[in-house]
């Protein structure tokens, strides 16, 4: 399979003028039958505790339901997707992880509140021939078309944060299942990245600078790796202040 991802994270520059940590975690993982990606955002103020905690097991969540199925049956779990059980699953098993860290911290006698651990969840996964795309809150997925780059989920409201720590989180959960590109490129990241861009054009120009740097040889992409942090840090200090969660995938024409 020819494909490129390429990872990149930075703390957001109002938590390091804070001196706290990054709430915002991602993930991507290669199997032999499919790729996942994940990108989750911790809710920041002082009440969500636990968020930067909650924003890893969302993503551990999804990475333990995905291989439970798709090492056995991709058909099963995007008809489960269809019937709304793979999204209760999610809820269910981040909750469980949560429950475990909490009381590995806590006395029993203190009363869980997953308002703590409260995070936003967005994921890719590219199987043999479809791609599902998966989001709860203010992130979102870029693809491009021809006609551009477009959100896979449009109508999304960033003013509005949709928690798993909501009880009825599932009922916010967004999800689109597409076949597969033979040529494919898009981002996957928190609202920390896409709130840096005034523009279309701004958020293009990011793009393909990017992409055209993992189309090329190993040397550019190591250029790519060394600079990549310092120039998240720069648009969280100059943008959008908040932590930054990014995952590029660049597929050329090639079978899994």
């Amino acid at each position: 399979m020819c494909i490129n991802i390429f990872e990149g994270n930075t703390v957001g520059y109002k938590n390091v003028i804070k001196s706290s940590c990054s709430q915002d975690f991602s993930i991507y993982k290669k199997y032999k039958d499919y790729l996942i990606c994940s990108v989750a955002d911790g809710h920041s103020m002082d009440m969500f505790k636990y968020s930067h905690i909650g924003s890893r097991l969302a993503c551990k969540a999804i990475l333990d339901i995905s291989e439970k199925y798709l090492q056995i049956d991709s058909d099963l779990f995007i008809n489960n997707f269809k019937k709304g059980i793979i999204q209760k699953q999610i809820k269910l098993r981040w909750r469980n992880l949560v429950y475990e860290d909490f009381y590995s911290r806590n006395y029993r006698a203190y009363k869980l509140n997953y308002g703590l651990y409260g995070t936003t969840l967005t994921f890719f996964i590219l199987l043999r021939d479809k791609m599902i795309f998966f989001n709860l809150g203010d992130g979102n997925i870029l693809i491009q078309q021809e006609n551009g780059y477009n959100f896979i989920f449009e109508n999304n409201n960033y003013r509005v944060v949709n928690s798993l720590a909501h009880e009825n989180c599932e009922d916010k959960m967004q999800y689109k299942i597409l076949n597969r590109y033979k040529d494919l490129k898009l981002a996957i990241f928190t609202d920390g990245f896409i709130n840096c861009f005034n523009t279309y054009e701004e958020v293009k120009s990011e793009l393909d600078s990017t992409f055209e740097m993992l189309n090329k040889n190993i040397f550019r992409r190591y250029n790519l790796e060394n600079k990549y942090k310092a120039h998240l840090e720069k648009l969280s200090r100059y943008g959008s202040h908040d932590d930054i969660s990014v995952i590029f995938v660049l597929q050329n024409n090639a079978k899994l």
